[in-house]
């Protein structure tokens, strides 16, 4: 089996590259989805960001969850005879894992959106209310 302090490891990583990329997030480049997010809603409310605009919290869940899939593939080098059960419990156990590791981070997190992404999102509101203003 593989070692917790890995998975921790990785995840730390992932936390730290999204908060570095966070300043330069910018919401006037989304992009129009066609199809909503299947992933983001689930992990927005595990992690309790579920007011975060989908762009930068997409950022984040897609590392998570590439770091739990790794992870699951990698078990499953190891014990290549797990049942599809027992993949699927390994995936929500680490998924469950992951969350917890990230709010152990969520004041640090919260505090970087707080700075980099609120003020966009108010400016964007700003625009919006001035040109409805007229």
């Amino acid at each position: 089996m593989l070692r917790p302090y890995r998975l921790e490891r990785e995840l730390d990583r992932a936390v730290t590259q999204w908060l570095d990329w966070l300043p330069r997030w910018d919401p006037s480049t989304a992009r129009r989805r066609l199809s909503p997010c299947v992933a983001c809603p689930s992990w927005a409310i595990d992690l309790a960001f579920e007011e975060v605009p989908h762009g930068a919290l997409h950022a984040l869940t897609t590392s998570l969850d590439a770091v739990v899939t790794e992870h699951v593939r990698r078990s499953v080098a190891l014990q290549p005879f797990l049942s599809d059960e027992a993949v699927d419990g390994l995936r929500e156990q680490l998924r469950r894992e992951a969350s917890a590791w990230v709010g152990r981070q969520h004041a640090q997190i919260a505090r970087a959106l707080d700075a980099f992404v609120e003020p966009k999102v108010q400016h964007m509101a700003a625009l919006l209310l001035a040109d409805l203003g007229g």
